[in-house]
Order: C-alpha cells, then structure tokens, then sequence
C-alpha cells in the first residue's frame, strides 16, 4: 500500500487490506471500513453462480442488434460489474437472480443509453429497495417491453417482480419523459 500511496496517483485510494473469501489471499480496498467493502466482480461470480449465470444467460438470449458486443469476456466483465454494483447499491442478494432485474437491466444497457442507463437504474433502487412485495400478475404487464421474445415474456409473466424494481422502474420512465 505504501508503493501504491508513493506514486500519488489520485486513481489508486487504498486504505486498508482484505481477506478475499474465494482465494484467501489479501487485497487492498478504498473502503474505510469493513461494512463499506463491496467486493469485486470476479469474488460475487463465485460467491453467487446462480445469480451470475442468469445473468449471463439473458445477455446471451438477448437480440445481437443492441449496443453490446456478444463475446463471451466482454458479456462476463459487464455481469460481474452489474453485480458489483448490486452489492454498492444494496440490492437484496434474494434478487441477484430474479430474471426480471437482468432483463431490465440488459433492456437498459441495450435499447436506453448503455451502461450508464443500467447504474442510473440501480442508483434509483437503492432509494426504493426497502419496499416490500412483489407486483400482482396483471400489474405486470406495462414492464413486459423488457423482453426481447414471446417466451422470455411468458418467463417473466411467471416470475415475481419486485415492487422496488418495478418503482425503479416507474421513476426511470418519469425522468425520460421530463427531458
């Protein structure tokens, strides 16, 4: 840490080292504290392969017409952030796999404005993440234009929505049509 400090680049703010749960070797954090440690891309793929996999699967499944290359590393670099950003951004670990939050999120990294669509949305759920319960089959329906096919459609139809996403959602909508 005492290199890294030396050679005064502003993007390298280390304070403290880690001990990493997937390769039990040490790392160094910008974190204050313990609590403030949001651990990296590559540690949540391990300590979550469900969540990482149904990731993968609708960045995969969607249409190849979006705004994202395919390939197999970059599609794994733009998961293990998003669930890097779950974690900085509380989203419940109970949600990680839900195939309705991948698929807003790929319809936001795709179709509304890349990457930075994707972070706005998580930021916006951050705030809404304490809400409860999920959103009724029929109350579904406007948040369908997530999905790219028939059966992603029925897919999500049959999966709770969470009414924090759903709320995020709402809120995203409202912004884009005050612009």
């Amino acid at each position: 840490m005492a290199v890294i400090k030396g050679r005064g680049n502003p993007k390298h703010t280390e304070k403290r080292a880690y001990h990493c749960p997937i390769c039990h070797g040490w790392h160094l954090t910008s974190a204050e504290t313990v609590n403030d440690t949001v651990l990296s891309g590559s540690v949540l793929q391990h300590t979550n392969p469900d969540a990482f996999d149904t990731g993968m699967k609708a960045f995969l499944s969607g249409s190849k017409r979006g705004k994202y290359s395919a390939s197999k590393a970059s599609l794994t670099r733009r998961v293990r952030h998003l669930l890097h950003l779950f974690a900085a951004n509380d989203i419940p670990n109970d949600s990680w796999d839900n195939p309705w939050l991948w698929a807003t999120l790929r319809f936001q990294i795709m179709w509304r404005g890349g990457d930075q669509k994707a972070e706005q949305l998580l930021s916006t759920s951050k705030k809404t993440v304490k809400m409860a319960g999920d959103m009724l089959t029929e109350d579904k329906e406007p948040f369908l234009r997530v999905a790219e096919t028939r059966k992603e459609a029925q897919k999500l139809q049959n999966t709770p929505l969470p009414a924090w996403l759903a709320v995020a959602l709402m809120a995203d909508k409202g912004k884009e049509q005050k612009v």
